[in-house]
């Protein structure tokens, strides 16, 4: 009976082991499913903001274009200024969408494999970039970035992984991961507020009020 425990215990993947504390693990899977709804929601409110930037951008475009049409060249190019800044702020959008999308993926992982460590660990430095670039578009995105990374601050010491456990999970999982969210972090990496003019208050206060008639 010992040796088929012994048996047992090694034939046991290092995964299957994971995953069983963390689904037994009943607040801290309560903790990951509220992580998830909170970026679902974050990830609702930047397509609703992408899709206003866009119906601006073509509003504005073809301002241009008329303006060409009736040789009032200086109007086409103040246009085309405002223009710029659009689709900067419109590619910024994308990119933190992008990264939210990655990191439920990862999400999606944990809940399903149990490797929190190492998946979150780049997700919450991932997290904590996003919020100086979304500040303009959304003021309640520091405080909701805050919250998204003290909520996977707690999945990770709440979980019970030990080292041990740590240790054998392969280097190539740890790899791709970081991978896959340095590719998403990239996209909004160089938009800082040094390379992206301020939003002008106009459109800040148009996106942040047509912004409510996503969430109704």
């Amino acid at each position: 009976m010992l040796r088929n425990s012994w048996g047992k215990a090694e034939g046991e993947s290092i995964s299957s082991r994971i995953m069983g504390r963390v689904r037994s693990d009943a607040p801290l899977k309560n903790k990951i499913d509220f992580a998830q709804k909170k970026l679902e929601l974050q990830i609702v409110n930047l397509e609703g903001i992408g899709e206003k930037l866009q119906k601006k951008h073509d509003m504005i475009f073809e301002k241009i274009v008329n303006a060409q049409k009736n040789n009032k060249a200086g109007y086409a190019h103040a246009y085309a200024g405002e223009l710029a800044q659009v689709r900067k702020m419109r590619s910024m959008v994308g990119g933190a969408k992008l990264s939210m999308e990655q990191i439920k993926l990862r999400l999606d992982t944990v809940s399903e494999l149990g490797d929190v460590v190492v998946t979150l660990s780049p997700c919450m430095s991932v997290i904590k970039g996003l919020a100086p670039s979304l500040s303009g578009l959304m003021p309640d995105a520091n405080a909701s970035m805050q919250d998204l990374s003290q909520i996977l601050g707690d999945v990770m010491s709440g979980s019970k992984v030990g080292a041990g456990a740590d240790m054998g999970i392969g280097k190539e999982a740890n790899a791709d991961t970081l991978a896959i969210l340095e590719e998403a972090h990239n996209v909004i990496a160089g938009q800082t507020k040094t390379a992206i003019p301020d939003v002008p208050e106009s459109l800040k206060r148009e996106i942040v009020e047509k912004r409510s008639d996503v969430l109704l």
